[in-house]
């Protein structure tokens, strides 16, 4: 039946469209995570070079010379770690876009598809509903136009009852 294949694309593209939805939702998250990971490492990263400069001033109290280029390697250390994240922050972003033009592409295609397949169930049923009302017509007349003999019988009848009710008077 082409209605049941209609509505096999209709229910398929309805399903397509909120597969890309949630897969959409799944990127999201996996990109947060990597996201929370990379800055959780350089968190730690820049925590342990804290603690290797205190321990070389604690080692070294008076060794201002040696503590101020372990401060100084520490702080290009954050930089580059800051910028580090930022790269890795920028490249997800550019994932992320490249990821929704797919999942918009994706749901817009599913929902042409649902379209054109809830066109051709309604082209159907606009069909079986003309044919069910021409059915009747024709079971209403003979074919020829002329009504059948029941109907015949039902239309003179009024007819005959007025006429005979005329004669008498």
């Amino acid at each position: 039946m082409a209605g049941n294949d209609a509505a096999k694309k209709f229910f398929d593209a309805l399903n397509d469209n909120y597969d890309a939805l949630i897969d959409s939702v799944r990127a999201a998250n996996d990109r947060g995570h990597r996201v929370s990971t990379t800055l959780i490492e350089e968190a730690q990263e820049g925590q342990r070079e804290a603690v290797k400069l205190a321990k070389s001033w604690a080692e070294s109290p008076l060794d201002f010379l040696n503590f101020y280029n372990s401060l100084i390697e520490a702080t290009t250390n954050a930089q580059g770690r800051t910028l580090e994240a930022t790269r890795h922050w920028f490249g997800e972003l550019s994932d992320s876009q490249k990821e929704t033009r797919d999942v918009l592409q994706r749901m817009l295609n599913a929902n042409r598809a649902a379209g054109e397949a809830a066109a051709e169930l309604a082209r159907g049923l606009v069909s079986r509903a003309s044919e069910a009302v021409q059915s009747a017509g024709q079971a209403a007349t003979d074919g020829n136009g002329r009504r059948t003999t029941r109907e015949t019988a039902r239309a003179s009848a009024p007819a005959s009852s007025e006429s005979a009710s005329t004669s008498e008077a």
